[in-house]
């Protein structure tokens, strides 16, 4: 990645963010896939007005921004990225609760908010308890597991629009479909929401938390670093299913391998590249498709 100007953290610091500032910090050590390259600059916000005021800073002056969770469901060029990464894991994670209702911080982590919202008698969140990550990015992707969805949960979200500023939209008008949402279709930042949930027993959630559990831990490469799935559930079938049927558990490229416990995930072996990652992937479309007439469509974000 060419160098840009070294002013843009001390320019980004005189508008001022009050945050920590990373300039050309690498990107893999903030993915789940543990793949990538540099950040031009990775930019820590403060609180929600330290975003807020970076996200205008950048667009005003036409540098390129993205917000990074907690890195899952991404895969980083080998050459990294140009302009600003505002990383939000464990920023703007605060927690409440009120009667029923859950209001939390785009930051927070998944599997945290599972067992806050067990703790509190409430169901719902049982299925994100194993799903690394931010409520941010799972609000972004609609993020679930089997027939449980995030997105049927959300009441309200507040986020930051730059040509409108902060805007807050019910959840009818997020737009939630499979995997995705308004927050994939348009620049907006998920800044906080608020989730209904429904009171049970402690028994009956622990009992479905174990079973999540359980069944990841059986079925998943969870000791292993990948991005989750790599491809969306094709209509009527499963991805995984198609590229166990084509032979191709255990096929690798470099570093990256096709997982022998579930043909959906690519595990990092090793010291796995971004272009290592691209080539299997379009290798597995191929394969996929000359078998079955199938294809697949991708699940992970690609930042280059």
């Amino acid at each position: 990645m060419p160098a840009r100007s070294p002013e843009l953290g001390p320019a980004l610091r005189d508008a001022g963010f009050r945050g920590e500032l990373l300039p050309n910090e690498p990107l893999a050590r903030c993915t789940t896939w543990r793949i990538g390259g540099p950040a031009e600059l990775l930019a820590v916000p403060a609180n929600a007005e330290d975003l807020v005021r970076a996200v205008e800073w950048a667009s005003a002056r036409s540098v390129p921004w993205r917000v990074l969770g907690n890195g899952s469901n991404l895969l980083v060029a080998d050459a990294g990225v140009r302009g600003l990464v505002l990383r939000l894991r464990k920023v703007l994670d605060r927690v409440r609760f009120e009667d029923t209702r859950l209001l939390v911080g785009a930051g927070a982590l998944l599997p945290s908010l599972s067992h806050q919202a067990a703790a509190q008698r409430l169901a719902g969140l049982e299925f994100a308890g194993g799903i690394p990550g931010t409520l941010g990015g799972a609000i972004r992707m609609n993020a679930g597991w089997h027939e449980s969805e995030l997105g049927r949960l959300v009441e309200q979200v507040d986020c930051f629009d730059p040509d409108r500023g902060v805007v807050k939209l019910s959840g009818d008008a997020c737009r939630f479909r499979y995997r995705g949402s308004r927050f994939r279709d348009e620049r907006l930042v998920v800044l906080a929401a608020e989730l209904a949930l429904s009171p049970d027993s402690p028994d009956r959630i622990e009992e479905r938390m174990r079973a999540f559990a359980a069944s990841r831990k059986r079925n998943q490469p969870t000791d292993q670093p990948s991005c989750g799935s790599v491809f969306l559930k094709p209509e009527g079938d499963f991805a995984g299913r198609l590229i166990d049927e084509a032979g191709l558990k255990g096929f690798r490229v470099g570093d990256v391998e096709v997982s022998s416990l579930h043909a959906n995930f690519f595990v990092n072996t090793g010291c796995a590249t971004a272009s290592q990652v691209l080539t299997l992937v379009a290798r597995v479309e191929e394969e996929v498709e000359r078998r079955f007439g199938v294809r697949l469509v991708r699940e992970f974000e690609l930042w280059e």
